[in-house]
């Protein structure tokens, strides 16, 4: 299965003013997985993520697989974000090493157990063009991601990193910030807007906690085809329970009368 992040046959992007939502999966034990993916699905998602980096046998590759295969079996179709989110870029630490991370989403796209992947931008370029390599080889798409997790760079400096991803053979590229104040998740909403315009693969969005919460609700009006919300627990501060997104996007696709853009 293809996962819906990636271009119509007429090249448009995907998301518009309903931005896909995707659930993230955090659990530490394959039974605890599948118990949060069972509360996921009830609120009916259009993806999920897994994060890996919170597994607490992430580097036990065995394992990891086996309970990808698990939560495939389990996930009734739903496709997935593999990602294993580093330590520097807000994730768990882990025992892998930027290698290690590598060698694991290669086995995942090997074995064909999910449909995206996510990869650092700030990774050696060695590794990001040997991750682009076995993923295009197993028909996986991959996220390069930028996540700054103190506070929120520049204007030109974020849409850089749009257009850094989409150079280096993205299929999607993400940024994520913390904001400060307001002006920080106008700024990552201009840059999303902006880059928008001059890329032709996805973006994706976001301000984390409570000040940027805002981008997960209004990020599709600016160009962020998808937004991650609270299944169970969630991945990032700011994050929005499905079932208040989805209302909020109801609400502004009734107040634009069902106009596209």
């Amino acid at each position: 299965m293809k996962h819906p992040l990636v271009l119509d046959p007429a090249g448009r992007k995907p998301g518009g003013e309903t931005p896909l939502i995707c659930t993230p999966l955090i659990g530490r034990s394959k039974e605890r997985l599948l118990g949060e993916l069972a509360t996921i699905l009830r609120n009916k998602p259009d993806m999920l993520e897994w994060r890996v980096d919170c597994f607490d046998a992430v580097a036990d590759t065995a394992a990891v697989l086996d309970a990808a295969v698990a939560l495939r079996a389990a996930a009734a179709g739903l496709p997935m974000i593999f990602t294993c989110r580093s330590a520097g870029e807000g994730g768990q630490p882990t025992a892998l090493d930027e290698a290690g991370v590598v060698a694991l989403l290669e086995a995942v796209c090997e074995g064909g157990l999910a449909e995206c992947i996510d990869f650092e931008l700030g990774n050696s370029p060695a590794h990001v063009r040997r991750v682009r390599e076995f993923s295009r080889k197993a028909d996986v798409s991959l996220i390069l991601s930028y996540h700054q997790t103190s506070y929120t760079p520049g204007q030109e400096f974020l849409i850089d990193r749009f257009l850094e991803a989409e150079h280096l053979g993205a299929d999607v590229a993400m940024v994520q910030v913390r904001p400060r104040d307001r002006a920080d998740v106008l700024r990552l909403l201009a840059a999303t807007s902006e880059a928008d315009a001059k890329t032709r693969i996805p973006l994706i969005c976001s301000a984390i906690g409570p000040l940027g919460s805002v981008s997960r609700m209004v990020g599709g009006l600016f160009g962020s085809c998808l937004t991650f919300a609270v299944g169970e627990h969630s991945s990032a501060p700011g994050q929005i329970p499905v079932g208040d997104l989805v209302s909020v996007f109801d609400v502004i696709r009734r107040a634009r009368g069902g106009e596209m853009f």
